[in-house]
């Protein structure tokens, strides 16, 4: 049954998110054809203001994207499992852990998605500009973490961070409709798990002043972990015991 789910769940990817992808590459694209024309002839000041519109839309559209994705992954998490929808939703022969594990990779995967698609329009946009490729530096960048054995740690460290994030958001949802929909209380302890976060990573941060990176990174990694297992736990007691549909 969870592949069914993952199937919805790619399903409305498609549907839902490639446009918003087809916009980015048009961007990129109409940027691209703006800086090459820019570069073989004389700027005017309309095609200046121009390159300029479109290169802060790209910059701006590059900064929100990955956060698209988490926003739209969590609304549909809301609206599958706490709207009116979840009365249906909740009558599927599926257990609470399978629905939040497929909106997990489902969130994981467009988030990769995302930064493949800022990638992709990074390189497009520096390809022939000084010789400049992403790709080369990228593959040194990764050459010289594996060197120093830092590649395994790093993205352990990124891939517990972006689980407990996105459990922090299905988390705070979750409370938040079992009161009623309070959006104060749910604020209130969004601000609170924050706070409790940024004093044990500072805490963590300043214990291992004299250790070496590597280990900084897993005991992180560790830590961002134990959060996200904390926080599957809770959504997944709330959605059994204290569910309240909007």
């Amino acid at each position: 049954m969870l592949k069914k789910l993952l199937k919805h769940e790619f399903i409305f990817l498609v549907k839902d998110f490639m446009r918003i992808y087809i916009i980015y590459g048009a961007v990129v694209l109409i940027l691209k054809l703006l800086i090459t024309v820019s570069g073989a002839q004389r700027i005017g000041s309309a095609l200046f203001i121009l390159t300029t519109m479109i290169a802060t839309i790209y910059y701006i559209f590059t900064f929100v994207l990955a956060l698209l994705t988490v926003s739209h992954n969590v609304r549909r998490f809301r609206k599958n499992l706490f709207s009116q929808e979840g009365y249906l939703t909740h009558t599927l022969p599926v257990t609470p852990a399978q629905h939040v594990i497929a909106k997990v990779i489902g969130g994981l995967s467009n988030f990769i998605l995302s930064f493949l698609a800022i990638f992709l329009g990074a390189e497009i946009l520096l390809l022939g500009i000084g010789e400049i490729e992403l790709l080369r530096g990228i593959k040194e960048l990764l050459d010289e973490l594996h060197k120093y054995g830092l590649l395994l740690p790093l993205f352990l460290m990124f891939a517990a961070g972006f689980l407990a994030m996105l459990l922090f958001c299905y988390l705070i949802t979750s409370v938040s409709s079992m009161v009623g929909g309070s959006k104060w209380l749910g604020a209130l302890l969004a601000i609170g798990i924050i706070v409790a976060y940024i004093f044990i990573s500072v805490a963590l941060t300043v214990s291992f002043a004299g250790h070496t990176v590597t280990s900084y990174l897993y005991t992180h990694a560790a830590f961002y972990a134990i959060c996200a297992a904390a926080e599957f736990g809770i959504v997944i007691y709330i959605i059994k015991n204290k569910l309240n549909l909007q």
